[in-house]
């Protein structure tokens, strides 16, 4: 009867051991496309067998394997950081494109060209009411031309900001769900799949973010260090991030922009540590392609001194100029006017004042020439006296307009060659880690045939023990 006792024993943890096996299959199955779940495999142990002994055997349910691979999770982590970084940067950048256009179809570009082409109308009839007031009309087309532009980059740089504040929100959030996941870790050892599905989701959740290093410990928590530096979540400690806007005690220009950095919870600058993720494409812009061309605190910016050049080189040729010889002469006036400060192209505009007759076309030499001025604003263009860094007015604004479109596009070039490389990162976890449902179809089959075969031993041993009892009595 013993030995009978025994069996049935043996057969109830074989019973209870695949059942669990099935939990565990089922569970895969149920998981297969749960973002940061990885397949676990279930662990059947032989129990000892002594009949001697009154060991019985059989078996028992083991920790299931879990079969995340940390060399995968950390490339596909890496790969989605420099992913990051280049959308980023092709979305921020995109919508300057309406208004740094290199063809010269529209933009400040159009308008140079159709000025030039008013003062060559105007230098050919000088006193014609019709030719001076096309070159009014012109330079409003030009004004409007960097009005729009500099709204274009203020804009930009406006959502930027919003921007840059909403990533650090996200990723303090993010090192909040970490932080509660090692709590959930310190509190209890057991092992749940689940909790550690949606942990591994958001470090990947958060390589899309910022460039982080994931540190395992030995109690079964994660530490995420920023840059591989600065410490975001350590056991149940977060140090969550902040933005910061700031002007230079000995900024050259204290009316532009403020610098963007990123702090730590001591208020030390780790801006530099930022090299992957959409907050280092943020700071990119930020910090670099949008001062460039509206300024910073240490530069007037691209686009102002475009603006300020051409209108002094524009204006100081009119005011040299004449519009009568007199007597007396009445001198030129200017046609541009631009507010104070070093937000120029912001502010440029066509002088309230001026009226058509009021455009001085004679040069007075010597010697006078009666349409003098007016020619040498047709050909402005061409002088290297008021050439910017060695470019005309044109070729300098062409510069800037093919600088912001070779950034966007080998932002979206790199993009597009990064979505490929991030895919083949998670293919291959997807094969060391990932749930194949033809795989566990095979499982569980096997589980459940070794279940029924199990419920049958169980059946006779009941049949045995039975007829036994009959025996006796």
């Amino acid at each position: 009867m013993a030995d009978l006792i025994g069996s049935l024993n043996a057969a109830s943890n074989a019973l209870d051991a695949f059942q669990q096996a099935i939990t565990v299959t089922q569970n895969n199955v149920t998981n297969a496309n749960t973002p940061g779940y990885a397949k676990q495999v279930p662990v059947l142990q032989a129990l000892p067998f002594d009949q001697v002994g009154g060991q019985a055997g059989g078996s028992t349910f083991g920790a299931p394997q879990n079969t995340r691979n940390e060399f995968a999770e950390n490339a596909v982590r890496q790969q989605t950081s420099l992913l990051g970084t280049f959308q980023q940067i092709q979305t921020s950048l995109q919508p300057l494109q309406t208004v740094f256009d290199a063809t010269g179809q529209t933009g400040i570009s159009k308008a140079f060209n159709d000025l030039y082409s008013a003062f060559s109308a105007w230098s050919t009839e000088p006193t014609n009411s019709n030719t001076q007031t096309g070159v009014l009309s012109a330079a409003g087309e030009v004004a409007d031309a960097f009005q729009q532009a500099a709204s274009q980059v203020n804009s930009t740089l406006t959502s930027t900001n919003q921007d840059l504040q909403s990533t650090v929100n996200q990723i303090n959030q993010a090192a909040q769900t970490i932080q509660n996941y090692n709590i959930a870790k310190i509190q209890s050892n057991t092992p749940d799949p689940n909790l550690d599905a949606n942990l591994n989701s958001t470090l990947e959740n958060l390589s899309q973010l910022a460039n982080i290093q994931v540190v395992h410990e030995a109690n079964g928590t994660v530490g995420v260090l920023l840059g591989g530096q600065t410490p975001l979540v350590l056991g149940n400690q977060v140090d969550p991030l902040k933005v910061t806007f700031t002007v230079p005690s000995n900024a050259q220009f204290p009316g532009n922009p403020p610098v963007a950095s990123i702090v730590d919870s001591n208020g030390n600058d780790i801006t530099s540590e930022i090299s992957g993720g959409s907050l280092s494409g943020l700071l990119s812009v930020r910090n670099g392609t949008l001062p460039s061309l509206i300024g910073s605190p240490s530069q007037a910016g691209n686009l102002n001194t475009l603006a300020k050049s051409f209108a002094d080189a524009v204006n100081s040729t009119l005011t040299s100029g004449q519009i009568s010889t007199g007597p007396p002469p009445v001198a030129g006036v200017p046609l541009f006017t631009y507010g104070a400060g070093s937000n120029v192209a912001a502010s440029l505009t066509v002088n309230a004042a001026i009226t058509p007759g009021q455009l001085a076309a004679i040069d007075p030499g010597p010697p006078l020439v009666s349409n003098g001025t007016a020619l040498k604003l047709a050909n402005l263009d061409s002088n290297s006296t008021t050439f910017i860094n060695g470019l005309s007015f044109s070729q300098f604004f062409s510069s800037l307009a093919t600088d912001v479109g070779n950034q966007i596009s080998s932002a979206t070039s790199s993009a597009s060659t990064q979505t490929q490389v991030v895919a083949q990162a998670k293919a291959v976890r997807s094969q060391l880690s990932g749930v194949s449902l033809d795989e566990e179809a095979v499982r569980i089959v096997q589980l459940q045939t070794a279940f029924d075969a199990v419920s049958k031993v169980v059946t006779v041993i009941d049949q045995l023990a039975q007829t036994l009892v009959n025996i006796v009595q």
